[in-house]
């Protein structure tokens, strides 16, 4: 594989990763209506994934197209910072909490008497149920939430944007 093939994976991925980024990666389903948000929008961990990977692409390539061979430090770093976001973005899949928890029941409900009801709108409903930082998974009838195709395109980015790096190496011999 040529050099600029190799450089252009390693771009591409990134770019990849970059643009997953306003893609859906948190959809919750209310009724029939469905609410979605970007890794921008709903998580920091998820955020700092993305600009950690795109980093490490740009500076990797901005070394091998400026100075040549990348030195093994600042290639390991690239390595390093990829892996770090891949370690983010699934760290923050994990720790989305199920919601009604286990010892929620509806046992106690029967006793509250609701002395005002206010009606909100099914967007409003959605964005209290999506708090950036504090995901919340619901699978009850009529609400579902969850991670979207978005967390998939993003992490598949950033794991072809360390792959690359890794068979891309120090970039051979100076460019010139």
């Amino acid at each position: 594989m040529s050099r600029e093939w190799r450089e252009g994976i390693i771009g591409g991925s990134a770019l990849l990763t970059l643009l997953s980024g306003f893609l859906p990666w948190w959809a919750m389903r209310v009724g029939t209506e469905t609410f979605v948000g970007s890794a921008w929008r709903m998580s920091s961990r998820w955020t700092v994934a993305i600009l950690l990977t795109v980093g490490a692409a740009v500076g990797w390539l901005a070394w091998r197209m400026t100075r040549g061979r990348v030195p093994v430090a600042i290639w390991l770093a690239a390595l390093a910072a990829v892996a770090v976001s891949v370690l983010l973005t699934l760290q923050q899949r994990s720790d989305v909490e199920t919601w009604p928890p286990a010892e929620v029941n509806a046992a106690g409900v029967s006793e509250v008497h609701l002395s005002s009801v206010k009606e909100v709108s099914a967007t409003e409903f959605a964005e209290s149920l999506m708090p950036r930082d504090r995901l919340r998974r619901y699978s009850d009838p009529g609400i579902e939430a969850g991670t979207s195709y978005g967390f998939w395109v993003g992490l598949v980015g950033m794991t072809l944007t360390g792959l690359s790096l890794v068979v891309a190496g120090r970039g051979g011999r100076n460019p010139r």
